[in-house]
C-alpha cells in the first residue's frame, strides 16, 4: 500500500488546465470589455454641454450610490 500511486488520466489532466486558464483569459476579455465601454460613455459624457452635465450626474450619482463616479472632461 505505500507504493499505490493514483494515475490520473491525460484527458482530465487537459481539463484540470482548461478550467485553471479559461478564468484567466476571461478576466483579460472583461477588462478590455469595461475599457472600451467607459471610453464611450465618456466620450458621450463630454460631449454634452456644460450645463447639461450637472443634470446627468445628479441621475448617475443617485444611480450608484453609495458609490461615486467622477469624470473630468479635457474641456473643464
Amino acid at each position: 500500500m505505500k507504493n499505490d500511486s493514483i494515475t490520473l488520466p491525460n484527458w482530465f489532466n487537459l481539463l484540470l488546465i482548461m478550467l485553471i486558464a479559461i478564468p484567466l483569459l476571461t478576466a483579460c476579455s472583461a477588462a478590455t470589455t469595461i475599457a472600451t465601454g467607459a471610453d464611450f460613455a465618456v466620450s458621450k459624457y463630454c460631449k454634452i454641454p456644460s450645463a447639461g452635465r450637472t443634470a446627468v450626474r445628479k441621475v448617475v450619482d443617485s444611480a450608484v450610490h453609495p458609490n461615486t463616479i467622477r469624470i473630468t472632461c479635457a474641456d473643464d
